[in-house]
């Protein structure tokens, strides 16, 4: 491998490892995010094929429990201690 294919094979790792962390960082592994709109449902499990617990108001918070780190997190309702599935995809940064 000559210089120029070790220096682009070093732009390429270099620009897939900057994506992979801007994807990481959208998502919160724990702290509080909130409802992403009216009737976000907290759900019995991960997927929306699973039961819908209740419907939270928009910027509702929610401590996040354990995020699976596929889009999912098991979370506790501030003030009613109810603990449900939501879509990180559907929620936003307090």
């Amino acid at each position: 491998m000559n210089r120029l294919d070790k220096w682009m094979l070093g732009m390429v790792l270099g620009i897939a490892v900057s994506g992979v962390g801007a994807l990481a960082s959208a998502q919160p592994l724990s702290g509080t995010v909130l409802a992403g709109f009216t009737g976000l449902p907290l759900r019995n499990c991960q997927g929306t094929y699973c039961g819908e617990l209740q419907k939270l108001p928009f910027r509702q918070p929610l401590n996040i429990l354990v995020n699976d780190r596929e889009g999912w997190a098991y979370v506790e309702v501030t003030g009613t201690g109810q603990r449900g599935w939501v879509c990180l995809d559907n929620t936003t940064q307090p």
